[in-house]
């Protein structure tokens, strides 16, 4: 595709392909916004699995419960344990979805490299901008093909930090299933070992 600096060539102009790219970020921007919403839902579940996880450890625990001895007490401490640590480790992967632990160009390869985003993206322009007057001075002058470049570097980390973050989120979800089998299998064993001791 041969563009001239105007904009104007035999394929898309420069304005054609920053609207294409404004497109997929205001995409990818809604993605990542399902994706916090569903972490939120994984979170709520997480809590829910969490309080009923504290009721069967009491009940494993408590001494007017379930009179339990040596190797079936230890088994369903352990079963309990397990299915806490299941609801733990799914909270840390679903926290992880709300926001990064460090830069996402930390977290790409060759990341450091790449151009800077200046107004597209947040922490280039905070790094390198210092006052307002700056700001409006980069606002007032970018050009076409500068205006191009950020949104391609920031269409570049939006793209892979929305699957990082993805990848998460299904670990998150797989973790949430595994606990919630564990709660039931637990609660179902609890409550059978209940009805033969009594």
């Amino acid at each position: 595709m041969a563009d001239d600096s105007n904009g104007r060539g035999a394929g898309p102009t420069v304005v054609d392909r920053i609207d294409l790219i404004r497109w997929h970020l205001d995409r990818y921007d809604r993605l990542r916004s399902s994706t916090t919403a569903r972490a939120s839902v994984i979170l709520s579940a997480t809590a829910i699995l969490s309080a009923g996880c504290v009721v069967e450890l009491t009940l494993v625990l408590g001494k007017t419960t379930l009179s339990l001895r040596g190797l079936e007490r230890t088994l369903l401490i352990a079963g309990v344990g397990l299915t806490i640590t299941l609801v733990v480790v799914g909270l840390v992967h679903a926290t992880t979805l709300l926001a990064t632990s460090k830069q996402t160009r930390r977290m790409l390869a060759g990341g450091q490299d790449l151009p800077i985003g200046l107004i597209f993206n947040g922490t280039d322009t905070i790094r390198e901008i210092s006052s307002f007057r700056d700001f409006t001075a980069v606002v007032e002058t970018q050009g076409h093909q500068q205006i191009l470049r950020a949104a391609e570097v920031e269409l570049w980390i939006t793209i892979h930090q929305h699957r990082w973050r993805y990848v998460r989120l299904r670990v998150a979800t797989r973790l949430l299933r595994l606990s919630a089998l564990a709660f039931l299998v637990m609660l179902l064993t609890i409550v059978a070992v209940a009805l033969l001791n009594d």
